[in-house]
Parts: C-alpha cells; sequence; structure tokens
C-alpha cells in the first residue's frame, strides 16, 4: 500500500516574476511550515517542512533552485530539490524548464525516490495567456519502477488590471504507476500496460494590497482501460505580515501527480516565508512522497496492498487474497459473486458483527460484487466501481 512518508509545503515565487523587473538581481528565502495530510486509505498524519532558495535574474533570464526537508511525526524523512530556469526572449513569450528530484531520506537523489522534468511555454495576448506543457518522471520505490508523462493546454485572463486572474486547463497523462492510482479510486478495467487520465481544471484568483487569495477546482476521469474518477480543490491565501515575512495557508486535496509521482491526499497547512524582498504573487504545490514493502531474501516483488472500509487485497506476483468485510444486522443475507465464478451468488459467513469472505485470484483482472437481503448489487467500498453484466455495479481488482 502507499505510504505517506512525508509532505513538503512548498512556496515557489510566480515564473512571470522572475522572469520581470525585481527589487534587485537576487533574492534568497527561507520557508517553515507543516500540515495534515490523509490519504484515501490512511490516517491523517502530521508533517513538517523545512525549505531555503535562491532566485538569480539576469537580463531576460532567471534561474531559481530550492532545496525542501520534510518529516512525518509517524514515519520517514523525505527530501525534494528543484531547478527552474525562465526565458524571455520577447516581452510576449516565457518559456519554464523545470527540474525536480525526490527522495526517502534526507540524502541525495538515490534510487528511492522521483526524477521529473516539466517544460512549459507561456505567449501573452494583451489580458490573455496561453499555455502549453509537456513533463515526463520516472518513480522508483526499492524494487518497484514506474515512469509517467503528461501534455497540457491553458489559458489565463486578467481582469481589472490584474487585480482578478481567471484560468482554465485541460491535461492528458499516462503512468504505468498503479500504486498512485489505486490509492486515488483509478483502477484497470482491462488489462493494459498503463493507465490513461483526463483533467480538467478551473482557476481563480485575486490580489489587493498584502493579500492573495486563490482557488482551485479539478476534475479527472480515467480513460479506456482505466476506470474510475477524481476530484480535487485547493484553496490559499498569502499575507504580508511585515516587508520580508509572509504567512501562506491552504486546504484542499491534490490530484495524484503521475509525472512527480505524488498520490493523491487531502491536506491542509500553513507556512511562513521569509526574504529580504517580498515577491508580490506567490503560488503554492505540495510534494509527498512514497515507499514500498519487499519481504527480506526473496526476490519475488509485492504488490503493494489495497485497504479500504470493506476490502484487504494482498498481491504478490501472479496471485493475489482479497478478504471482503461487510457490515450488516446479524439477521442480514450477505452474498458476494465474481466474475471468476461466473457470478454465482455466494453467501458470507458471520465473524461478529461482519460478513466476511476471503478469496484467492490468479493473475488477471477481475470484478467483484456485494449485496444484502437481495438488494442492488455494488462494488465494496475501496475498490473502483464498473457496470457489471447485469445492469448493477462491481469493483475491479487487477493481479498483476
Amino acid at each position: 500500500m502507499l505510504m505517506l512518508p512525508a509532505l513538503a509545503l512548498l512556496v515557489f515565487i510566480s515564473s512571470p516574476l522572475l522572469a520581470q523587473s525585481a527589487p534587485s538581481r537576487s533574492l534568497a528565502w527561507l520557508d517553515v511550515g507543516g500540515a495534515q495530510v490523509r490519504q484515501p486509505t490512511s490516517t491523517t498524519r502530521t508533517a513538517a517542512s523545512l525549505g531555503a532558495g535562491l532566485w538569480y535574474s539576469r537580463h531576460r533570464v532567471a534561474v531559481a533552485g530550492e532545496g525542501n526537508v520534510t518529516i512525518a511525526r509517524d514515519s520517514i524523512s523525505a527530501a525534494q530539490y528543484i531547478v527552474r530556469a525562465s526565458l524571455l526572449p520577447v516581452a510576449w513569450s516565457r518559456t519554464d524548464i523545470d527540474v525536480s528530484a525526490t527522495t526517502n531520506g534526507i540524502v541525495l537523489p538515490g534510487s528511492n525516490g522521483n526524477r521529473s522534468v516539466m517544460l512549459r511555454q507561456f505567449w501573452r495576448v494583451r489580458a490573455m495567456e496561453l499555455s502549453g506543457s509537456v513533463g515526463a518522471g520516472r518513480t522508483s520505490r526499492l524494487r518497484n519502477a514506474s515512469s509517467g508523462h503528461a501534455f497540457g493546454a491553458g489559458a489565463e485572463w486578467q481582469l481589472q488590471n490584474g487585480q482578478w486572474r481567471v484560468g482554465t486547463s485541460l491535461q492528458r497523462s499516462y503512468s504505468d504507476d498503479y500504486q498512485l492510482m489505486e490509492a486515488s479510486g483509478i483502477a484497470l478495467g482491462r488489462i493494459a500496460p498503463r493507465y490513461t487520465l483526463d483533467d480538467v481544471n478551473a482557476q481563480l484568483s485575486w490580489q489587493r494590497g498584502p493579500l492573495w487569495i486563490n482557488a482551485q477546482r479539478g476534475w479527472r476521469r480515467g480513460v479506456g482501460a482505466s476506470v474510475g474518477n477524481a476530484d480535487g480543490f485547493n484553496v490559499s491565501a498569502a499575507i504580508a505580515m511585515s516587508t520580508t515575512t509572509t504567512l501562506i495557508v491552504q486546504t484542499g486535496e491534490q490530484f495524484a501527480d503521475v509525472v512527480r509521482g505524488v498520490p493523491q491526499a487531502r491536506y491542509t497547512g500553513v507556512a511562513m516565508r521569509w526574504n529580504p524582498a517580498r515577491a508580490r504573487v506567490l503560488r503554492t504545490a505540495v510534494r509527498t512522497s512514497g515507499d514500498t514493502r519487499t519481504a527480506p531474501g526473496v526476490s519475488v516483488v509485492l504488490v503493494p496492498d489495497v485497504r479500504g472500509d470493506e476490502v484487504l487485497l494482498q498481491r504478490t506476483e501472479g496471485v493475489g487474497t482479497i478478504t471482503i468485510s461487510i457490515a450488516a444486522p446479524p439477521q442480514a443475507v450477505v452474498e458476494l459473486a465474481t466474475s471468476q465464478n461466473d457470478w454465482q451468488p455466494v453467501r458470507l459467513a458471520q465473524r461478529g458483527e461482519l460478513f466476511v469472505q476471503q478469496l484467492t485470484l490468479p493473475a488477471g483482472a477481475h470484478r467483484i460484487a456485494v449485496r444484502v437481503n437481495g438488494g442492488p448489487w455494488r462494488a465494496p467500498r475501496g475498490l473502483a466501481p464498473v457496470n457489471d453484466d447485469f445492469g448493477g455495479k462491481a469493483g475491479v481488482v487487477v493481479i498483476p
């Protein structure tokens, strides 16, 4: 199962400001923050973060670098390193290149983390800014390696001399990282080499004097072999406490990021930034990293568990065991049917307040449905729901 060892609450100076005129040609900053984070299938965790960065601009080129370390209350440390270059060959065009690396443990980037690169191109036409992006990343978690890439386009409008900003963006991404996808409710409806996702995002921001507020809303759906949906939102605010200190607060639920290997999570965080010359416009990003487990002395990779309200799925390569646990009244009749046994209903055994059934599944894609007292068939909570063969719903399980 995907673990969440740390959260980094990073606050970046916006790209337009990096490449435009600023109070000085160089800028340093220090961030101290903390957050509470909860993934869909895990408990709430507390994390603290410490970061520092340096920005330098010369003519129409700007370079920024940042490092950040996070420590979770019940897990290990993690670190992130980012380098960004912004190029303005002409006043109406800007190119951003981001290179980042994350790792478990406070060490230099190694085999247990993520490496990614993102290219963004912006074009300004009066009060409108158009953008296109492409990114690719590779994530390693012990013996499990995965990759993802994404393509996007967006538009942003400035209203009332930049006081209001309204934007929208579209993105299609591809990934073979089943750890990220299953933790966010996306599954494969059939055996396929990768997940395909479509995202739609809307953004509204407002700035006046020392106060800046930003709200974002996003929708994600699986495409083709990928099934399931997800949504996310973010509300953040920054206020200048003094000429050198800015307070940032935010809350929301982020999408799983297939390029940077970031899992889906709900979070609430606060951070304080200190820098000699305060930037007018801020933007926020959230980063986490995860790990997986392997059996000591065994060469077979253990596929991460899936844990939900009603399921526990444990897998190794080629075989999986799933335990279904349904809460129902003592006299209830609880039944289970699967595509493996041609949808023949099986009655679950009662164990205390739960009705329990354990299944062993071979490699492949399987569908599982449950019902109580002859009601409609549904997917056990914790599995991505899809249509069954009889007009009802079933949950998808993939055994590699």
